[in-house]
């Protein structure tokens, strides 16, 4: 890490960038992890619509920012803008964590890693029958998260979207994630984890689903898990449903914590301590 003369670090700006971008806490959770590291850096919200995405991010390296996230609608675009990928990115095809090394824009992907954390938090054991909705750069990276580290032998995953045709020419012939339209909501074996990936209930985001909420509820296993990625919980939305009718439900702050995390390990090059998350965890109530 840079350091002034004195052995104190330099100050650095980091961000997120989205559209929009008002509601999210990020700024308020690494503000805490960078009070508790006794570090001077700051990190913002910008409002980045997508025509101006790529001036943002070059002019972010310009700048010297520490690093970025991207969130809604940016990370499938922000591909095209990184000299290099992880290879969590690489797979996944979306980018929601930029490093910037030696002048390089390195995009990285952590939203699996913290869904997955985020999800055994919630409750441990094996995911039998998924289904997550929605196709953007969030719902790749829980499709990838949940057919790499949470399926259970023998598991699926239906990935509903509008265009399902255009997810199963992406999808491997065999395997278990399959592509599905929003007429499959309801049918098949009862779901054990059910993941809210599209913008309904987010700020100025649609308010409903192609599908009734409650067939969305109806198709759930006994004490099945219940995530929207969505925060804050929407009043009457689906994980009231949900839990009505017995499921675990968590929204979208506990993946956001973890998300958060990694990606701040990734901009510092050292992993955060107990402490370190908690006070971020904290921040986020």
């Amino acid at each position: 890490m840079s350091t002034a003369s004195g052995g104190q670090a330099m100050a650095k700006c980091f961000g997120v960038l989205g559209d929009p971008v008002a509601h999210s806490r990020s700024p308020a959770m690494h503000a805490a992890a960078f009070a508790r590291l006794g570090l001077p850096h700051r990190y913002l919200a910008f409002h980045v619509g997508p025509e101006r995405l790529a001036e943002a991010v070059r002019g972010a390296r310009a700048l010297g920012f520490g690093g970025l996230n991207l969130t809604v609608p940016h990370k499938q675009a922000a591909l095209a803008l990184c000299d290099d990928l992880g290879p969590e990115a690489r797979r996944i095809g979306a980018v929601n964590t930029i490093v910037f090394a030696a002048g390089a824009i390195v995009g990285h992907n952590t939203d699996g890693r913290g869904f997955a954390a985020a999800v055994r938090e919630l409750s441990a054991g094996h995911v039998r029958e998924a289904m997550v909705l929605g196709s953007g750069g969030a719902a790749r990276a829980v499709v990838d998260a949940i057919a790499g580290e949470l399926l259970g032998p023998g598991g699926h995953v239906r990935w509903v979207s509008r265009d399902p045709a255009a997810l199963a020419a992406e999808l491997p012939a065999s395997g278990p994630v399959v592509a599905a339209g929003w007429d499959a909501v309801g049918g098949g074996p009862a779901v054990d984890l059910l993941v809210n990936c599209t913008t309904v209930g987010m700020a100025h985001g649609p308010s409903d689903y192609p599908v009734p909420a409650a067939a969305l509820v109806g198709g759930l296993a006994p004490a099945a898990r219940v995530v929207d990625i969505v925060y804050p919980r929407p009043a009457g939305g689906l994980l009231d449903l949900a839990e009505a009718a017995g499921a675990l439900v968590q929204d979208g702050l506990e993946m956001l914590l973890w998300q958060g995390v990694f990606a701040e390990e990734l901009w510092l090059g050292r992993p955060l301590g107990v402490d370190v998350v908690a006070a971020m965890r904290a921040a986020l109530r």
